[in-house]
């Protein structure tokens, strides 16, 4: 019999808890859900990097850009490009060291990758706020110096803020059903081992 402390407790406060847990049920899916998150691992890498190189670039000459003109305003918006692209090239190292799923064999060696993701992933979302209150934080800043040396932007910036709060509440949900996966893992390897 498992102790209260080998217990999963979801989100509504039950204890989940394996009893005799079948390995010969649990390799194959857990090898098949490795394989594809490996697989969405090496896109969403592939296409980080391109956004956080393409940021670079754009932030650079958005900086360079406003400088040169006394547009000041833009070069807040140049250094919340370069921030947010800085994020999502260290969301992206952290990503890289898991993603590969082929060398794994034995049940055990599964479960903590899988753990290991889980807790990269959960870095990974944190820079996303960081990045969300980055873009807000100097976004208006950037549109009270527009506003203050001349006129006030055209559009509205209730929509930004609420577009930025959109993406935290995805991120906060995405958080939230990660920490209940690997707590899921914390208890199946509790279980196995």
């Amino acid at each position: 019999m498992t102790a209260t402390t080998d217990a999963y407790w979801d989100e509504l406060g039950v204890a989940w808890s394996a009893i005799d847990p079948d390995i010969n049920v649990i390799m194959p899916r857990l090898k098949s859900r490795l394989r594809r998150q490996s697989l969405l691992i090496r896109a969403g890498a592939a296409i980080g990097i391109l956004l956080a190189v393409g940021g670079f670039i754009i932030g650079v000459v958005t900086i360079w850009r406003g400088w040169t003109t006394d547009t000041w305003n833009f070069v807040t918006r140049g250094i919340a490009i370069l921030a947010i692209s800085s994020f999502a090239s260290i969301a992206v190292s952290l990503l890289l060291p898991v993603r590969a799923s082929g060398d794994v064999k034995a049940l055990v060696e599964m479960i903590d990758l899988a753990i290991a993701r889980g807790e990269r992933t959960l870095k990974a979302i944190r820079l996303g706020f960081y990045a969300c209150t980055v873009a807000a934080v100097l976004g208006l800043a950037g549109a009270a110096i527009r506003t203050h040396l001349s006129r006030p932007p055209s559009a509205s910036l209730l929509v930004d803020v609420s577009v930025l709060g959109i993406l935290a509440l995805g991120l906060f949900f995405y958080a939230r059903h990660t920490r209940i996966e690997l707590a899921k893992y914390r208890c199946l390897k509790r279980a196995v081992a």
